[in-house]
């Protein structure tokens, strides 16, 4: 029997969380790595990484046969987010991964 879920997910207070994000995306931090001379075609690279707690709502939603299932499940979750920057530049958020 085929069943279709309907994952979501609402987070508090995402404009703290998106400030946090684009701060880390725009620290102009330069360590001078980008000047060193690497091997082959290896790149310096820049990383700076930050720690978040991030707090919202999981929902599941399912349909199996007549009977509807409804999960809302409240988390709190620590995350790690991680930018990498290239030469002279902005940082790029390249993963976030939750520590829970």
């Amino acid at each position: 029997m085929k069943q279709n879920y309907r994952i979501s997910v609402n987070l508090n207070d995402q404009e703290n969380l998106k400030n946090l994000v684009e701060n880390l995306a725009s620290c102009y931090t330069d360590r001078g790595y980008s000047k060193v001379a690497l091997p082959g075609t290896w790149k310096a690279l820049e990383i700076s990484s930050t720690q978040a707690f991030v707090m919202g709502s999981f929902k599941v939603h399912s349909q199996v046969e007549n009977t509807e299932i409804k999960i809302n499940m409240p988390f709190l979750s620590s995350f790690l987010f991680t930018c990498i920057k290239e030469k002279c530049g902005l940082f790029n958020l390249e993963w976030s991964v939750s520590l829970s």
